[in-house]
């Protein structure tokens, strides 16, 4: 085939000029993984189950490692053998497999990012009922209580476990911490600035907590309006990278002579691998550049 090789010197072109993005788009990077592991008298470096654990962590996916390879490698099976049977292109297995492993830790942060949407919205109601019940009894304790009775679900499990930690004697304060600490949510922060703070200065609670009320309500509807043009850009990301891999199926059942012979060769496997390369590097810009709107908002906060 005289093609074989002009074809894979377009992609590789094509290839090129997506690094040059991808460069443009990076930042200089540290790792404080060694250093926090360190201050915490514990080792960085650790197996491969031990890393993915720290990243699943760090994505704040509730999920042990070993489930997330269970599932990945079932799904990533399935994904390629229905891409070898519909394509016939052997290599479109081994890439189906890695798929499936993508394709879980995609549903996961999709899963992920819906909770915390759920759970700034309770957030808003729970500041309302910390409000009403601090001014009728003018007791944090007691205000505490109300909220892990009435409180919404998505936050009653933290206010719950706060109270019922405080009726053995431990300090407000460090629960407070803790909680938030494994939260890392933005204005449950807030939140707890302001109750310590009242606990530490005194003071009326209510002048603080009215403009907080406001201020996660804003969060919340301005999160919820990006993460839908996210999930917007995520599908069409979604949709383009893997729209070369259905010509290859349309071709082998449309055009049976063109793709057979091209694909089984060697320059015809590596087209595929750069075309999957080229759809990976596309679907990280897409998908990073539609990151970069709620990260801003997360860490500015919004106050009155």
């Amino acid at each position: 085939m005289f093609y074989g090789p002009n074809v894979l010197i377009a992609f590789m072109g094509a290839a090129g000029f997506l690094v040059m993005i991808l460069s443009l788009l990076a930042h200089p990077r540290y790792s404080l993984v060694k250093d926090l592991a360190r201050l915490e008298g514990q080792e960085a470096g650790g197996g491969l189950m031990a890393r993915l654990q720290r990243k699943l962590n760090q994505a704040d996916i509730p999920i042990t490692a070993g489930e997330f390879m269970r599932v990945s490698l079932m799904l990533g099976l399935a994904v390629g053998f229905g891409a070898f049977v519909l394509t016939g292109i052997a290599i479109t297995g081994l890439l189906g497999l890695a798929l499936g492993f993508f394709a879980y830790w995609s549903y996961l942060e999709d899963q992920r990012d819906k909770r915390r949407i759920a759970y700034q919205e309770a957030l808003a109601e729970v500041v309302d009922i910390l409000q009403e019940a601090f001014a009728a009894t003018n007791a944090l304790y007691m205000a505490l209580e109300v909220v892990a009775e009435h409180a919404p679900q998505p936050v009653r499990e933290d206010f719950t476990e706060i109270t019922r930690r405080l009726r053995v004697g431990e300090d407000l304060s460090t629960v407070l911490r803790e909680v938030t600490e494994r939260r890392r949510e933005t204005m449950l922060d807030r939140l707890t600035e302001a109750l310590i703070a009242h606990m530490e200065e005194g003071g009326e609670l209510g002048p603080v907590l009215r403009p907080l009320a406001r201020g996660v309500r804003g969060m919340a509807r301005v999160r919820r309006q990006v993460a839908a043009a996210q999930a917007k850009i995520r599908w069409e990301a979604r949709i383009v990278c893997l729209a070369p891999f259905l010509f290859m199926i349309i071709l082998r059942f449309t055009a049976p002579t063109l793709q057979g012979p091209f694909y089984a060769t060697v320059w015809g496997q590596l087209s595929v691998l750069l075309v999957a390369g080229l759809s990976t590097g596309a679907y990280y810009v897409m998908n990073r550049m539609g990151k970069r709107a709620l990260a801003i908002i997360e860490s500015a906060g919004i106050y009155q």
